[in-house]
């Protein structure tokens, strides 16, 4: 995949951002996401 500006921008590897699905999200989703390479994001309703 192709490294492009917003990867540099958010100091990730791939352009995957997960978004905060309040009921759907938790820690473990979020681990999972980031250790991929990707943007994990936790909600505040998590």
């Amino acid at each position: 995949m192709k490294y492009n500006r917003i990867c540099q921008i958010l100091g990730i590897e791939k352009p995957v951002i997960q978004g905060p699905l309040s009921w759907l999200t938790d820690a473990r989703l979020v681990a999972a996401v980031s250790n991929a390479g990707g943007l994990g994001v936790l909600g505040p309703n998590a």
